[in-house]
């Protein structure tokens, strides 16, 4: 079962609101790629959830984009799948082009559309995760399980390899054939290294141990003036729309109670959950200060301080309403 299902992740979110938000600047062109590169990335791994589903659901804890610290480091696992009797590490790659896997300088060579780009060896990603997930187990909660790794191609790119008769390559596994490779792992493995029981904690404990990765790389250096504030229409997109008595109306003819949802979601992935009265009202446009009052009780978890200096915290509630 998935204990971290397949979700679109917290930075890749913030990347969509940057570049709507964001004025015409120097970063535009650098968000936009760094988004197409992190939803190509996304699409592989949701490609993943089909060959997934035969995995035995009551045996099986199966997480999506977990990011642990070591305490040294952060490091992300694709895909976890955890079981009392082994451990196994899904390293995803949805690249197009021609692939070559280069194992003794590891790296690998992407040809495509007369350009050439190296990247770091997928392979030997996945063997380090093993090592530092191995490490975090061990660290952290005394258990010692057999892990393994393997690298998914997402995509239909074409591969090649320099020597065929070095074994890590047989850890290059494409999709089409990953629902057969989990079955073989799966059967590879037969005796029990933890409880049930146990298995349970670790997978709780993994979770809670799970840190988001958040885009700082841009968002501290934007200034106020270089956000595209208000609320926009979601008929029309127009920005900013206007606040009439009870309801948001766009000159479309849109009209709605809870259009500045999706606004204050935008401010919590760009600036985070603190927001005061004079923020709230400075970012949706709005003149009243108890109107602004009003929704940010309605949609904070809490708040530190009184009058003018009073913080509030935007419930994470507010990432998933539409």
């Amino acid at each position: 079962m998935y204990v971290k299902p397949i979700q679109l992740p917290y930075h890749v979110s913030q990347l969509e609101v940057l570049i709507r938000r964001v004025k015409p600047s120097a970063y535009r062109d650098d968000l936009t790629s760094l988004y197409k590169r992190a939803m190509a990335g996304f699409r592989g791994e949701q490609s993943l959830d089909y060959p997934l589903s035969y995995l035995p659901k009551d045996d099986f804890f199966i997480f999506h984009d977990l990011r642990l610290f070591d305490g040294h480091h952060h490091f992300q696992i694709d895909f976890l799948i955890l079981c009392s009797r082994f451990a196994l590490i899904l390293e995803v790659k949805n690249i197009i082009g021609k692939l070559t896997f280069d194992t003794d300088l590891n790296q690998l060579i992407r040809e495509v559309d007369d350009s050439t780009d190296v990247f770091d060896d997928p392979i030997l990603q996945a063997e380090n995760l093993n090592m530092q997930l191995l490490d975090w187990l061990e660290r952290y909660y005394g258990i010692s399980i057999p892990i393994v790794d393997r690298v998914v191609i997402a995509s239909s790119a074409q591969l090649q390899v320099t020597d065929l008769k070095n074994d890590r390559i047989k850890k290059i596994v494409r999709r089409a054939k990953l629902k057969a490779e989990l079955l073989q792992v799966n059967q590879q493995f037969s005796k029990d290294y933890v409880s049930y029981e146990s298995l349970k904690k670790v997978a709780d404990a993994l979770l809670a141990n799970h840190q988001t990765r958040v885009i700082k790389k841009f968002t501290t250096k934007l200034k106020p003036n270089d956000i595209i504030k208000g609320v926009q229409c979601p008929n029309c997109d127009t920005v900013p729309i206007l606040k009439m008595k009870q309801k948001w109306v766009c000159n479309c003819g849109h009209a709605s109670r809870n259009t500045h949802l999706a606004a204050l979601r935008d401010y919590f992935l760009i600036y985070g959950p603190e927001i005061t009265n004079q923020k709230c009202r400075d970012f949706l446009l709005l003149k009243s200060e108890l109107t602004a009052r009003r929704l940010l009780h309605t949609l904070c978890d809490y708040f530190e301080g009184k009058n003018k200096a009073r913080i509030y915290y935007l419930s994470r509630d507010i990432l998933h309403e539409n």
